[in-house]
């Protein structure tokens, strides 16, 4: 009885610490990481929606965003919203490798008005790259490894908020670079 008891207890300590250890290797990683080219992680991005090709190069607006790529291919973004939204749903999305360094990603966020009644859908498809170095774009900011995602395809659907009817859908085009948050060593 008391070896068992005692067995039992060293089966417990042990998946104890097992558990505990597999949360510190886990959890206490560098919020993005780039070595062997994942982009897990969080980063901070400047988005520009600007003109389709074949349309003359044009920066219609710009704004930041923030994407935590998590592990698994699952997406989590946020920006700011455009008219006549006046708040937004997080974007939900999914991303995944499509090379050594580049990488494809879809994402779609709510739009809501100040009724809360839902009056747009923003669905963005990216491509991004991976690449080392730092980003030339942004010389106060010193970084090891940044995305740059062109080629972007946005869909947006303007919805009636009333009887939630589809007003319109325009499709465009966007651009972005991001880097890493890092903890400072």
């Amino acid at each position: 009885m008391k070896t068992r008891l005692l067995t039992r207890i060293s089966g417990m300590t042990l998946a104890s610490l097992l558990t505990l250890t597999g949360l510190v290797v886990l959890g206490f990683r560098p919020a993005a990481r780039a070595e062997g080219g994942g982009i897990e992680g969080t980063w901070l991005g400047a988005v520009k929606i600007v003109t389709c090709p074949p349309a003359l190069y044009e920066v219609i607006t710009t704004f930041e965003s923030m994407s935590t790529y998590m592990r698994g291919g699952t997406l989590i973004e946020g920006g700011a919203p455009p008219p006549p939204a006046i708040s937004h749903s997080a974007g939900h999305g999914i991303w995944e490798r499509t090379g050594g360094h580049t990488f494809r990603s879809f994402i779609r966020f709510h739009h809501f008005n100040a009724n809360g009644s839902l009056v747009g859908i923003v669905e963005v498809t990216g491509h991004a790259h991976l690449i080392k170095g730092d980003n030339l774009e942004t010389p106060d900011v010193i970084e090891p490894y940044y995305l740059s995602s062109k080629g972007n395809t946005n869909r947006i659907t303007n919805i009636d908020p009333v009887d939630g009817t589809v007003i319109d859908v325009t499709e465009g085009c966007s651009e972005a670079t991001s880097r890493p948050i890092l903890f400072e060593d």
